[in-house]
């Protein structure tokens, strides 16, 4: 392990608190410089802190900013505040804001500017606004209302208790598509939103979702290993196991199914636990996501597969930044909840891969993907465009069960997790 950053695994631990501290700190010292575009929006940054043009202003990424820098702002964090109102400027009446049809545009400027509306992109900026509001920049409620106006008005079908994927600019077209990651993100979003608001009907939204995505690693009696969720679907929610299976490296759309997903479905069923929500199956599907994701995806030498089959053989063996991430949050979690060591132990290992791994200890943030051989890759991702994984990630040893992040650093200030 990195000499210098020995984390002291213990969940209760002091010295371990102030680690956490550090990688908050070394994290946003990479990002906070130069995230902001001088055009508005927010930048793709390569490997070395720069930001590449030729990406644009991405509607996912941009919301993750303001939502991970709400979070800085509420922990203390000098010039985050900033970054968010950049952010908002951006998307609230700004250029990322359609103000023809509704909506944002999920890509603004670079090479390849885009303008359908998809579910993946609006789901975060329900996410960013939700946590903006929780921490009291007065455009949140603005930007979350204008997310929720538009998943209601297209893409909430209240028949089937989940979200279409896309349409074209004018939500004239419909997309037949069905696909699970984006709905998982809306999981988390209105999770945050129904915190922000108090508006049961978003939590009984994300509980309808993660039932039927999630809930089939227990509910489903008919499949072999019903843990393998499904990431592709019909317009009638049939699973399509084949689904870009020339295209395993798409980097929201891959082959077979993902290991990262059942993690972070574990920890959205946990969050859905802590807030009380009376559904039996919530914490045995996330034991056996959880179970089933270390006992197939992980490997020897650390890292989780980017992918596996429907057998559960590797399809993408590289191993990417956000599944060790989630699995953190779902490992701190289960603890909490059951007392079991195993959790904690995971716990330990997940962040001494991530620190000797993962870590860029010469110019920060976290390698987004690595090869076999422990180098780092690119694959998939090119330089290090998102912070939200792991800033995420060193948060969840500090919330308590039933907080979600930006509750509990509103309710919670800084007090020992001290500045950043």
């Amino acid at each position: 392990m990195h000499p210098a950053m020995e984390p002291h695994m213990s969940l209760a631990h002091s010295e371990h608190h102030e680690w956490l501290r550090k990688q908050r700190q070394q994290l946003l010292d990479f990002y906070q410089p130069e995230v902001c575009r001088e055009e508005g929006g927010m930048a793709w940054l390569s490997e070395s802190g720069e930001p590449i043009a030729s990406k644009g202003a991405q509607l996912w990424l941009g919301a993750r900013m303001i939502h991970v820098f709400a979070l800085a702002h509420l922990n203390g964090r000098q010039g985050a505040a900033e970054v968010v109102e950049h952010g908002l400027d951006f998307y609230c009446g700004g250029p990322g804001s359609d103000r023809e049809y509704g909506g944002w545009f999920p890509v603004v400027g670079g090479d390849s500017p885009e303008d359908q509306k998809e579910l993946y992109g609006i789901a975060h900026m329900l996410l960013a606004g939700s946590s903006a509001t929780v921490a009291g920049f007065t455009r949140g409620p603005e930007l979350m209302d204008e997310a929720l106006r538009v998943i209601d008005s297209h893409f909430w079908q209240e028949s089937e208790g989940r979200c279409v994927e896309a349409y074209d600019r004018q939500f004239s077209v419909l997309d037949s598509y069905r696909g699970q990651n984006a709905n998982m993100h809306l999981t988390e979003a209105y999770i945050a939103a129904y915190e922000a608001t108090g508006n049961k009907t978003l939590l009984d939204r994300a509980t309808s979702i993660a039932r039927f995505i999630a809930g089939r690693a227990v509910l489903d009696t008919e499949s072999p290993a019903p843990w393998r969720l499904p990431e592709h679907f019909t317009p009638d929610w049939e699973p399509i196991p084949d689904y870009n299976r020339d295209d395993p490296r798409h980097p929201f759309r891959p082959y077979g199914t993902q290991v990262g997903h059942w993690l972070e479905w574990s920890k959205l069923c946990m969050q859905l636990w802590g807030l009380e929500v009376d559904e039996a199956w919530l914490l045995p599907t996330a034991e056996t996501l959880f179970h089933h994701a270390v006992a197939e995806g992980w490997h020897a030498d650390g890292g989780f597969s980017y992918t596996l089959d429907w057998d559960g053989n590797p399809v993408v063996p590289e191993r990417y930044f956000w599944p060790p991430a989630e699995a953190i949050g779902a490992a701190k979690l289960l603890h909490d909840a059951t007392g079991d060591q195993k959790y904690l132990d995971w716990y330990q290992r997940f962040w001494e891969f991530v620190n000797n791994r993962l870590t860029d200890h010469d110019r920060g943030g976290w390698y987004h993907e690595i090869g076999a051989d422990g180098t780092p890759a690119r694959h998939t991702w090119e330089g290090k465009p998102d912070l939200y994984h792991a800033y995420q990630a060193t948060l969840y040893a500090e919330v308590p069960t039933g907080y979600g992040l930006a509750t509990c650093l509103r309710d919670e200030p800084t007090g020992n997790r001290g500045q950043v």
